[in-house]
């Protein structure tokens, strides 16, 4: 009778183990967005990378110039938007991607929502970005000033000044458009940014950033480039270059933050593979 019994305990255990084993692959695969990757990506996206993304993960890639971002050249809304406008600006330099994919069922709110958290301009000032050098916090913007506003349709324009401690304060314009369909922004410096108020290291319109939201087939899809074309100089380099991914995850972090409705959001995954000159 005891060895039946613990016949029965133990088929019973490796029944409820089956069970829940299928309902954990279930439960992914209910998660897991189907992406049509050639039709935007080339290969440089690395398959951990998609991985990441078809569990609506964040990807953030480091590039030592616009040659090296994942999309192809005719990738459609995303060169239009966001490739296109940052070549103009940025060749080579410090430059970050950043993608997300969400389901369109469920987020039929998105542009809204990321709308409202970009717009919010004084809230930049909260943003904390890890310093490697200092192993630390610090604030990404230590100022933040909107001195003008223009609406004209559905584009809003924003002069602003902002403060970082490296270049001290600037003046920037950002530019907000809620197209119904799409959402972009973009951001540029107006002024020169000067190290520590002596050494110009970046001209202006040579900060910017531009962020795309659209529909791709049954996903929504969030696409970012942010990047600076800095002066060579070793004593700015040294600080500069370890600090500017951390500042894009810090920025992409609270946006991505802000617009989450699970509570269940994972940091941005960095993947520098392509941030070498070489």
């Amino acid at each position: 009778m005891k060895g039946t019994t613990k016949l029965k305990k133990a088929l019973a255990a490796a029944m409820m183990a089956a069970a829940l084993g299928v309902w954990a692959e279930e439960g992914e695969a209910a998660t897991r967005m189907e992406i049509d990757w050639s039709a935007t990506f080339n290969e440089r996206l690395s398959d951990s990378d998609k991985a990441t993304l078809e569990n609506g993960g964040v990807v953030l890639r480091s590039v030592s110039s616009m040659k090296k971002l994942c999309v192809k050249k005719d990738a459609g809304m995303v060169s239009k938007l966001v490739v296109e406008p940052m070549s103009e600006k940025i060749k080579s330099g410090y430059i970050a991607e950043i993608i997300n994919f969400r389901p369109y069922k469920g987020n039929e709110d998105l542009i809204e929502r990321i709308n409202e958290a970009m717009s919010d301009f004084l809230s930049y000032t909260d943003i904390q970005f890890f310093s490697e050098r200092h192993q630390r916090y610090f604030p990404l913007y230590d100022y933040a000033e909107v001195t003008e506003t223009k609406v004209e349709g559905n584009k809003t324009t924003i002069s602003e000044i902002l403060e970082m401690s490296m270049f001290g304060r600037f003046h920037s314009e950002i530019t907000v458009e809620n197209n119904g369909d799409h959402f972009l922004y973009k951001l540029k410096n107006t002024d020169k940014l000067k190290f520590k108020g002596l050494i110009t290291v970046i001209k202006p319109e040579g900060m910017c950033s531009v962020v795309a939201v659209f529909r791709t087939g049954e996903n929504w899809m969030i696409y970012a480039v942010g990047g600076a074309n800095i002066v060579r100089i070793p004593i700015v380099n040294m600080r500069a270059e370890p600090a500017f991914t951390s500042r894009v995850k810090a920025f992409a972090d609270f946006v991505f933050k802000k617009i989450d409705k699970t509570g269940t959001l994972k940091e941005s995954t960095v993947d520098k593979s392509d941030a070498s000159d070489e």
